[in-house]
């Protein structure tokens, strides 16, 4: 169990307050975190950390209760949570217009033949996506020290 001081300075730029009040004669914990305006709630978080999220006052404001019984933690817990998942959410964002940005510029090349482009997949090291049924396979590689895509014109039959 870490510092009350610690985990609110991990949340420093979107924590807004904490208090604990007597709702129903049942003491209640509230932590109040302003998200940047595209930020929400990840589906599930609720029942994940059993927590109830309320929208606050104003746009990107939500409010995290739980009984004191559980403790701080588990809120803490939650809102970091939704940190890490809109902090990647984020980047893949941010990384699909990069890589758009990259096809734009191998389309618009006039020095690859539309028949190379024609037949460009993609693909990754990580668990292999399920492809549509393909009766050849082209070869690719990428350059990476020039960062280009090389396409061997020769295809193998499966």
């Amino acid at each position: 169990m870490a510092d009350i001081k610690d985990r609110i300075k991990q949340i420093k730029p979107y924590f807004n307050g904490m208090q604990v009040e007597n709702v129903e004669g049942e003491q209640v914990i509230y932590v109040v975190v302003s998200f940047p305006k595209k930020w929400f709630i990840v589906d599930g978080i609720e029942e994940k950390f059993d927590v109830v999220v309320e929208k606050g006052t104003y746009e990107g404001d939500y409010i995290f209760i739980t009984e004191l019984g559980k403790g701080f933690d588990v809120l803490f817990d939650a809102i970091d949570y939704n940190v890490n998942e809109m902090k990647i959410a984020q980047e893949r964002a941010e990384l699909l217009q990069q890589k758009i940005f990259e096809l734009k510029e191998l389309f618009t090349s006039e020095d690859i033949p539309i028949d190379a482009l024609r037949k460009l997949e993609f693909s990754y090291k990580g668990k292999k996506r399920p492809l549509p049924q393909q009766k050849q396979q082209k070869n690719t590689e990428v350059d990476e020290e020039n960062k280009e895509v090389i396409i061997d014109k020769e295809e193998k039959n499966d």
